[in-house]
């Protein structure tokens, strides 16, 4: 499912369930009382978390993690009413049938379909945190509220339930959000128990690729009323005319010095991001180039406590391809040569922490 390939049907649908925050409440609120017995039960307190800047190789992990047995992640399937997916999968399974699988927005070659695994949890975030997501960027959050741990914990149960029926009370929760990455030691303290996955890209090719997303978004965005209201509502601000950046320490002297169209601008946001990243504790770092070349994710099954079931593992081999690899410009952007000093550290901290789990 992407927005080019929504249906009148699905755009009214979509502008329905976001057109005020209290409908998708009064919906979750109905499924609770219909269905809210089946996931009672449930533990949610070991969720995995992939987080880091877009581009960096979430989508990949979500997509080989996904589809290991005692994981359960949204999917496509949940959308609009994505605050109430077991009530919608119930009221939407007798024409949600179309299984085509359809280049997604991004143009970089990924195939998905009803059935792929999305990041959704963002509309949670959003609903809650209005002020979090100011005009000049996103504030990053150092705790959670009680009541919306709790919350995000019974929409957790859901998700399991939905995904997982009679087996979800021995699965985890798997959530791609690339936002949680301002919001690490707040997860880290609500959720002692879970794991928080961070692929690390060269810094270089990742702050390429975010630019090429950048334009490929601006100009998608540019004429697609619809298309920016549905990036909006669900909360994706990273790329084009709806970019607002995390803002960590010295993010705002970039957005001060260089503008997104800018690779310059990319490669500051990546420093700050993952200078942040360096100073945090209690992060799987995944090297992406060394998945891309070993094409082997067992090491990261080991350090989640998940088994290394061979039909798993074939599946994830086919799904993974080497990096490419890019020659470098003649005139380096500002800050590369102290982005890939931090690369380096990181680096040898992933590798510590494969070898630590081996």
């Amino acid at each position: 499912m992407t927005v080019s390939s929504y249906s009148m049907l699905d755009r009214t649908l979509h502008r329905l369930a976001f057109a005020a925050p209290a409908l998708q409440t009064v919906l979750a609120e109905m499924e609770a009382m219909a269905f809210g017995r089946g996931w009672a039960a449930i533990d949610p307190s070991r969720p995995v978390f992939i987080t880091a800047l877009p581009r960096a190789g979430t989508t990949l992990l979500l997509e080989l993690l996904s589809l290991h047995p005692s994981l359960a992640s949204h999917t496509y399937r949940d959308m609009p009413f994505v605050r109430a997916p077991v009530l919608w999968h119930h009221l939407s399974s007798g024409f949600q049938t179309d299984r085509t699988l359809r280049e997604r927005a991004h143009g970089d070659g990924m195939m998905v379909n009803v059935d792929s695994p999305e990041a959704f949890e963002e509309v949670l975030w959003l609903a809650a945190f209005a002020d979090h997501y100011r005009d000049d960027g996103i504030v990053p959050w150092s705790t959670l509220p009680v009541g919306f741990a709790g919350g995000l914990s019974d929409h957790m149960r859901r998700v399991l339930h939905l995904r997982k029926g009679n087996k979800a009370v021995q699965a985890r929760y798997l959530s791609k959000n690339n936002a949680n990455i301002a919001r690490i030691p707040a997860l880290r303290a609500a959720f002692p128990e879970a794991r928080i996955i961070v692929p690390l890209r060269d810094p270089l090719a990742h702050a390429r690729s975010m630019h090429r997303q950048h334009m490929h978004f601006s100009k998608l965005l540019a004429d697609d009323a619809f298309a920016r209201r549905y990036m909006a509502d669900i909360g994706h601000f990273e790329f084009g005319p709806l970019h607002r950046p995390i803002l960590f320490e010295g993010m705002p002297e970039i957005v001060n010095r260089h503008d997104p169209d800018d690779l310059a601008y990319w490669i500051g946001y990546w420093r700050c991001a993952y200078a942040y990243l360096s100073r945090e504790t209690g992060i799987d770092l995944v090297d992406h180039e060394r998945l891309g070349r070993t094409g082997d994710i067992g090491p990261l099954c080991d350090s989640l406590g998940l088994r290394r079931h061979p039909g798993f593992l074939n599946k994830c081999r086919a799904l993974i391809r080497p990096p490419a690899e890019g020659a470098d410009p003649d005139c380096p952007p500002d800050g590369l040569d102290e982005a890939r000093a931090l690369h380096a550290s990181l680096r040898a901290r992933a590798e510590e922490g494969m070898s630590a789990a081996a």
